[in-house]
């Protein structure tokens, strides 16, 4: 997308999507809305502490999920959830929280680690995938890890 383009989007931001949350210091979110010739999109990024209920963010994050799904507008939403994807086998509240984006149509676009130590590897950084049907769709989604030993994380 050239500048230019860019240039004439409306940015709006989304105060009907914040996830309502008791203790500020546990997540950390912001939304926005795009609007480019007649097409939306709901652009979202999120912070939850590691020692964060993953029950409770899940209930959190599912009133948000669907109400873009209801919205049917282009979302992506992306963040250090500190949810290890590859647990979703072997640990119920990870299999519980990655099938209510699942229900809702929010496909994750990362499935490689992450983060990696000497010792561990973890897909804790997340970017989930809405196509809605609000505007025609004609681009390929990709996505992937950058190599980066600045953090611990790779920047995906």
């Amino acid at each position: 997308m050239e500048l230019v383009s860019l240039l004439n989007m409306t940015i709006h931001a989304l105060s009907l999507i914040t996830l309502k949350i008791t203790n500020c210091n546990e997540i950390e979110n912001i939304w926005i809305e795009i609007s480019k010739h007649n097409c939306k999109y709901i652009i979202g990024a999120i912070y939850r502490h590691p020692n964060h209920n993953i029950r409770e963010f899940g209930v959190l994050l599912e009133n948000s999920l669907s109400s873009i799904s209801k919205r049917n507008v282009l979302c992506i939403i992306c963040g250090d959830f500190n949810i290890d994807l590859r647990k979703y086998d072997s640990h119920t509240v990870t299999t519980d929280f990655v099938d209510k984006l699942l229900v809702n149509n929010f496909l994750p676009v990362i499935t490689m680690p992450s983060r990696i130590t000497d010792s561990t590897s973890t897909i804790i950084d997340h970017i989930y995938y809405f196509e809605g049907n609000n505007c025609k769709n004609d681009f390929v989604v990709k996505s992937g890890n950058l190599w980066c030993d600045i953090t611990d994380h790779l920047p995906s």
